[in-house]
């Protein structure tokens, strides 16, 4: 299998890594079996974490005896000092190891960071372990790109895990040119946009063109790795999801003329670029009116753009708050670091999804 370098850390990284969140919904033995089944067929990233229930509980003894030629990366979502501290020993517990390679501050934002970073912080934690050899190298993720950039220019961070996918492509405005820039290793999550997207929205498997699984995983890692990232983590929940993976893995090749047309559409503005915190889902959020801005903007984008009509017209009736609330106030625009014109955008969204 295809490997890449993994940033500054140096670590070769196979294409495909292993997301271990799905093998916590298995029994441990089961569990144990997906896990040596993905190593045994050339994957060496495991990522996992202590909020994955007890993902790490399998993967620990499935890669005891061959821990050497893995690379173990695993999170905290404590961000105090002493919550890393006690985090950082259970998990070494669990991975059955002394040592983890890439130890990531899991879903952080804006005002998390800040958290991490200041006295107390798990910071200090995270650079005393390296120091003492427990882990060799620190990451941060989040879904939002935006918080990741901030946290990459503090230059504490050696790895950043980030949503990257043919409908979520924001991570390839500014976050991607500035890892390169800086040598941070990317590892890119929610390759088909979470957790069975594919089968809950056939549209998605329309816009990657593919006849069953593999070749819509192949058309999906293709567009991934025409970025400049290292390694991919689709949650990996069967020996048959490891098998198929690793297909797709062994078989890439870059993207051909076809899907680059397919695939490599640019944006056109105006578009909402999801830029937000955990908490605070968008910079144009709170809504006065509890619109859920980012959320009916992306529906807009996945009707307007990839032709996921239905699926987006469903997702926006769900919603309890719709934009006939909207005040046309402003207050979204005012604080809006592209200077989107939101309320017309949401006048457009709306017209759209109520139509028959």
């Amino acid at each position: 299998m295809q490997k890449r370098r993994l940033g500054r850390t140096n670590l070769e990284a196979s294409i495909v890594g292993f997301g271990g969140w799905p093998i916590a919904h298995l029994k441990k033995q089961e569990g144990v079996k997906v896990v040596r089944r993905a190593f045994e067929l050339g994957i060496n990233y495991f990522d996992t974490a202590r909020a994955y229930w007890d993902s790490e509980e399998k993967i620990g003894p499935a890669l005891e005896d061959v821990r050497d030629e893995c690379i173990l990366a695993s999170k905290t979502h404590l961000f105090t000092r002493k919550g890393a501290e006690a985090y950082l020993r259970q998990s070494l517990r669990n991975l059955r190891t002394d040592r983890i390679d890439i130890l990531q501050l899991h879903y952080v934002d804006d005002e998390r960071l800040e958290e991490v970073m200041g006295p107390d912080g798990a910071m200090e934690t995270l650079k005393e372990a390296r120091s003492d050899g427990k882990i060799d190298f620190i990451g941060v993720t989040s879904h939002y790109p935006s918080a990741l950039i901030k946290a990459i220019k503090t230059g504490e961070f050696d790895v950043a895990l980030v949503p990257l996918n043919v409908v979520t492509r924001h991570a390839a405005d500014e976050l991607i040119p500035l890892a390169r820039e800086v040598d941070v290793g990317l590892v890119i999550m929610k390759p088909f946009g979470g957790e069975n997207f594919i089968q809950q929205c056939p549209e998605f498997g329309s816009l990657l063109r593919g006849e069953g699984k593999d070749e819509m995983a192949r058309r999906a890692l293709k567009f991934i790795l025409a970025h400049d990232v290292t390694t991919v983590v689709p949650g990996l929940g069967s020996i048959e999801e490891v098998e198929a993976a690793a297909r797709v893995a062994e078989e890439f090749e870059d993207l051909d003329k076809e899907d680059e047309s397919l695939l490599l559409k640019n944006f056109e503005e105006p578009y909402c670029r999801n830029c937000g915190t955990l908490d605070v889902c968008n910079r144009c959020q709170p809504c006065p009116e509890v619109l859920n801005i980012p959320a009916v903007l992306r529906f807009y984008e996945c009707y307007r753009r990839w032709g996921m009509r239905q699926w987006a017209k469903e997702q926006y009736r769900r919603l309890s708050t719709k934009v006939d609330s909207c005040s046309g106030c402003g207050e979204c625009e005012k604080r809006c670091p592209y200077q989107l014109p939101i309320v017309k955008m949401l006048r457009e969204a709306d017209e759209t999804l109520r139509s028959q």
